[in-house]
């Protein structure tokens, strides 16, 4: 069968998500929960009576009104006997056997009141949803169209999204591409007449466990290099935010105009993906900072991790040596996976060497061994790693040693790894 169809490219109907791989077995009863949702997204009532859908597999079914009232028994509140759809609401075309009370999973959804109810002229919509089938809701009088699954364009969508999970469309603004389907990310599976879950996809956020200062503990006079995470808990991917540092010098976390110091341009940060600013704070002066940090992203759908907050502590005067975090866990997490060791000179030109022991006073590794040194500070990472392996949870001694002219110094400190 071939269907002719033109897509309209501002449509006021669009279909918003697709249930084809329904929660359990597929047979007898699978295609009975099997669904399709589309939304009016126009300020216009429209009458669906005399659109079809398709999914390329038989021929078009009509799309009916509901008619069995069975189904106000769980959703009392829903609209049936109508094949109006309000203005910017939902409707679910459902198989008209969804209610059938000896199918496995009958009736799962939760489905909100005020929600148009359809079904078609079939006992399935089309000949039963597969996870490869597209679809088509369309009216030759009205001239209208919308899709799913790119069924203009070889490419392999849609597929399977997992069992009893939902495609649903990104952004109802775009056009129905690869890009702008998502499986469902409700912990349901699906948002049957809800606004779809992956809708929220642009949420940039902040943690202080990946705010980082280079040297950790600052001496006065020096400048700090700052180093920010911008994690993406979407499922987009994000350029146009800005993040705002701020001295947050009365400590009511409110960013107030007199204690913004920097706005920095956003990098491009991928989908569940994070990356990192950097920022260096030129000599801070001496005391407590309590350092503010404040994502700007009007797309973002998520405000509740957009400021982050990490103290920078200003000394009069700081030892050779500077470890942080007390406690680092290498565990591949990303949070103090590393041991963070800042280390002061008297002066640059000599030969340093920094090494770990354990608690026995055992070396287990050089960091660096007498590398020679053209500033008077400086910071390197243990990963926890040795030449033979990854180090136990245990104490372990930072030693330096530094060689210039004939005087040496030498300091050490402890730190902690816990695995």
């Amino acid at each position: 069968m071939v269907i002719l169809f033109i897509l309209i490219s501002n449509s006021r109907l669009i279909i918003t998500e697709v249930m084809s791989n329904v929660k359990g077995p597929e047979n007898p009863y699978g295609d009975r929960n099997e669904f399709v949702e589309i939304y009016n997204q126009s300020s216009d009532t429209i009458d669906l009576n005399g659109y079809l859908v398709s999914d390329f597999d038989a021929n078009p079914d009509e799309i009916c009104a509901w008619e069995n009232e069975s189904i106000l028994i769980k959703y009392p509140a829903v609209r049936i006997h109508s094949t109006i759809i309000y203005p910017y609401s939902y409707a679910l075309i459902l198989d008209r056997e969804y209610i059938v009370p000896d199918s496995i999973n009958c009736q799962p959804y939760n489905i909100p009141p005020g929600i148009l109810i359809l079904t078609t002229d079939d006992t399935s919509i089309g000949d039963g949803l597969a996870t490869n089938d597209p679809i088509i809701v369309f009216s030759i009088s009205a001239a209208c169209t919308t899709s799913f699954g790119t069924p203009y364009i070889g490419d392999n969508f849609p597929k399977n999204p997992g069992d009893g999970i939902s495609w649903e469309r990104i952004d109802y603004s775009l056009p129905d591409t690869i890009t702008n389907w998502h499986p469902s990310i409700s912990a349901s599976g699906c948002t049957p007449g809800y606004t779809n879950s992956v809708t929220d996809a642009f949420d940039l956020g902040l943690g202080a466990d990946l705010i980082s200062f280079i040297p950790a503990k600052v001496e006065a006079g020096e400048d700090v290099k700052i180093s920010i995470g911008i994690i993406n808990s979407g499922i987009r991917s994000s350029i146009d935010y800005s993040l705002l540092i701020f001295d947050d010098k009365n400590n009511d976390k409110i960013l107030e105009n007199s204690e913004l110091l920097w706005n920095i341009t956003g990098e491009p940060v991928g989908a569940f993906d994070t990356t990192f600013l950097y920022h260096e704070y030129v000599k801070p002066y001496q005391g407590e900072h309590n350092l503010g940090f404040k994502i700007e992203f009007a797309e973002d759908k998520n405000l509740n991790n957009n400021t982050a907050f990490k103290k920078l502590l200003v000394l009069g005067k700081v030892g050779e040596l500077c470890l942080t975090p007390a406690i680092f866990t290498p565990d591949g997490d990303g949070y103090n996976d590393e041991l963070q060791i800042d280390y002061r000179l008297p002066q640059p030109g000599g030969e340093l060497t920094i090494s770990i022991y354990d608690s026995r006073g055992i070396k287990i590794c050089d960091l660096c061994k007498k590398m020679p040194i053209d500033s008077d500070k400086g910071t390197l990472f243990w990963n926890g790693k040795t030449v033979k392996g990854n180090a136990p949870t245990g104490m372990y001694i930072v030693y330096l040693e530094y060689h210039y002219l004939n005087n040496i110094t030498k300091a050490k400190k402890t730190a902690v790894l816990a695995r």
